[in-house]
């Protein structure tokens, strides 16, 4: 088990928050509110556009207890706030700090929690895996060796499923558990928190659920 991750029985997902405060608090509120004892942010939570807004970000992460990985966009960030022409912003240290400690992927037993590809190069949290066919899904189930990826990026949510040698691409029905068979592996993308969307993942019954927070 990562070292960074609690004992938990009910993990609750965003991804994609982009700098929206709002969707963000109101989806931890709504995940808490599932009894979700530990919730993970699957990347960007910031946004090189909304700069102004991301030590209020993480004012919210941390008071919440939230678990992030890197995204593209807070890759970014960290990239443009090392700029020197930006050595005199506002909280410039402090979110650069926070950056620099969040981690490409989190795992624990035979899970990942990533931005897209659960890979430790900075090209993985760029390239998305949903590209409306199981192509790049097929490659990455050959390649990964989780049994279960959870990951944002491509902001519909769909889950990837590999049973036997066949991989098909599923739509998730929002307020129906779905549980997951452990012969087979997943991919569930779960969608933007900017668009409402969330998640549940049960440890204890393999059940995932998708949430809308609005």
């Amino acid at each position: 088990m990562d070292s960074s991750f609690p004992p938990t029985k009910r993990i609750g997902l965003l991804a994609d928050s982009h700098g929206d405060l709002k969707a963000t608090a109101e989806s931890i509120r709504v995940l808490r509110s599932h009894q979700c004892d530990c919730i993970v942010h699957l990347g960007d939570f910031g946004d090189s556009m909304r700069l102004d807004v991301l030590s209020a970000m993480i004012d919210i992460l941390e008071e919440n207890g939230v678990l992030p990985v890197l995204g593209n966009n807070d890759f970014m960030v960290g990239n443009m706030l090392a700029d020197p022409s930006y050595m005199t912003y506002r909280d410039r240290e402090r979110i650069a700090a926070y950056i620099r400690d969040v981690p490409m992927k989190r795992m624990v037993a035979d899970m990942c929690f990533a931005h897209s590809l659960p890979f430790d190069y900075f090209k993985a949290c760029y390239e998305p895996i949903d590209d409306g066919s199981t192509a790049r899904a097929t490659r990455l189930f050959q390649e990964m060796e989780y049994r279960i990826l959870f990951c944002g990026h491509s902001h519909l949510p769909v889950l990837f499923r590999l049973r036997e040698s066949r991989v098909t691409r599923e739509n998730v029905a929002p307020g129906r558990p779905l549980p997951l068979n452990s012969l087979d592996r997943y991919i569930m993308v779960v969608g933007s928190v900017e668009e409402g969307e969330s998640a549940i993942f049960d440890r204890e019954t393999s059940a995932y659920e998708r949430i809308r927070i609005f």
